[in-house]
């Protein structure tokens, strides 16, 4: 009696090498899918996300200080100082973590913000300006009561300047990077790059004919 031999599953029709050509990437639309653009893109929205962390925590403790100096007391840059190292660690961490691993590509990653510096900056500036308009109307009154009313204003205004900065401008800019950063990563780490191999030799694209890139 004979055993049916298990058809060996197909080769990838192209090396990890050819998917990642720039020059491959520049003649394809850039909204043609790929598992290359795919991967590279969850890995960009996790890395964005960190990033804003690892921003965010010097804007933290900047915070603390000011209040602790315009007050005079010191438990808000206690505090707050500690929280916002806390996130740098924490963000700096987890940023090396999801940008040295593939990411899980069955979960939806749903962003809301810009999704380029230019977008970001444009964002930003915008915000910004409302926010500015809306502190004009009340400079009058607070310099009326002082240089110390006015000097707290201003402060909270680049406070929260820098907080958009943090939260919006830095993870548009790395999202906004997130393909050609994939591309200079896996060229460069090899534990990546044989993750991203093996995947390669075992992808299907379940829904249609997509390639595994370009990127």
């Amino acid at each position: 009696m004979t055993h049916p031999v298990p058809f060996p599953a197909s080769l990838p029709s192209h090396s990890l090498d050819h998917w990642l050509s720039p020059e491959l990437a520049r003649v394809s639309p850039p909204n043609a899918p790929s598992r290359l653009r795919q991967l590279a893109d969850a890995q960009g929205t996790l890395a964005a996300g960190w990033s804003s962390a690892i921003a965010g925590g010097p804007v933290l403790a900047l915070a603390g200080a000011f209040f602790s100096a315009t007050s005079g007391n010191p438990a808000a840059v206690l505090v707050l100082g500690a929280l916002g190292a806390a996130l740098l660690v924490l963000g700096l961490f987890s940023w090396k973590r999801v940008r040295a691993t593939l990411p899980n590509t069955d979960r939806i990653l749903i962003t809301r913000g810009p999704g380029s510096a230019r977008g970001g900056i444009v964002t930003v500036s915008v915000l910004a300006a409302m926010g500015g308009g809306i502190l004009s109307l009340f400079l009058p009154a607070a310099a009326a009561r002082g240089n110390a009313t006015v000097v707290l204003l201003a402060g909270c205004f680049l406070l929260t300047l820098a907080l958009l900065v943090a939260c919006i401008l830095v993870p548009s800019a790395v999202m906004g990077r997130a393909r050609q950063s994939f591309r200079l990563r896996v060229q460069a780490n090899p534990g990546l790059r044989s993750a991203v191999e093996a995947d390669l030799a075992t992808w299907r694209d379940p829904y249609g004919n997509a390639g595994y890139g370009p990127l």
